[in-house]
C-alpha cells in the first residue's frame, strides 16, 4: 500500500469520492445521527449534491492509483475529509488532516478549524490525537444535534 499523491480532485473522481462518502456515513454516522437521518441523507442524494458542489475544493488521497480518501477545505475550513471504510486506522486519515491544515496554514491563516458532532467520538478523539483543540460545543437547533468545534494554530 503505498500513497500514490495527495492531488486536486477532477469532474472524473466524483463518483468515487461520492461512493466514499456514502459508505463512510453508513457504517460510521448511525451512531449519533440515526438510521433516519442517516437513510434519508444517502438516500435522497444530498450527500451527492454537496460533494458535487465542493468538487473545485476537493483534494483525494489515492493509493496504487486508486481514491482512498478526500477532504475539502476552503478559507479558514476542513470542511469534510472521509477515508474509505475499510482503510480506517491505516494513518491515512493523519496524513490527509495534515496536508489539509498545512495547505490551509500556507494561505496565511495563522488559525484553522474544523467541526463535528458531540456524537462522533471516533472523529473526536482523531482530531484531538492529532492536536486539534476543543473550543466551543454549540446545540445546533435547527437539527437538534451538538456541534463540537475544533482549531489549530500555525
Amino acid at each position: 500500500m503505498t500513497i500514490t499523491e495527495v492531488r486536486r480532485a477532477t469532474g472524473q473522481d466524483l463518483e468515487t469520492i461520492q461512493k466514499i462518502a456514502r459508505e463512510t456515513i453508513d457504517k460510521s454516522y448511525r451512531s449519533f445521527l440515526g438510521d433516519e437521518a442517516v437513510d434519508w441523507y444517502i438516500n435522497s442524494g444530498e450527500s451527492d449534491k454537496e460533494l458535487a458542489s465542493y468538487l473545485d475544493r476537493c483534494d483525494v488521497l489515492t493509493l496504487d492509483n486508486e481514491i482512498a480518501a478526500f477532504t475539502i477545505y476552503f478559507d479558514d475550513l476542513i470542511h469534510l475529509m472521509m477515508v474509505d471504510v475499510k482503510l480506517h486506522r491505516s494513518g491515512l486519515g493523519s496524513t490527509l488532516l495534515a496536508h489539509s491544515g498545512a495547505q490551509l496554514f500556507s494561505r496565511g491563516h495563522q488559525v484553522i478549524r474544523l467541526e463535528t458532532f458531540q456524537g462522533n467520538t471516533q472523529a473526536i478523539n482523531f482530531y484531538k490525537k492529532n492536536h486539534w483543540l476543543v473550543v466551543k460545543e454549540e446545540k445546533d437547533e435547527a437539527f437538534g444535534f451538538v456541534r463540537v468545534f475544533f482549531e489549530k494554530r500555525a
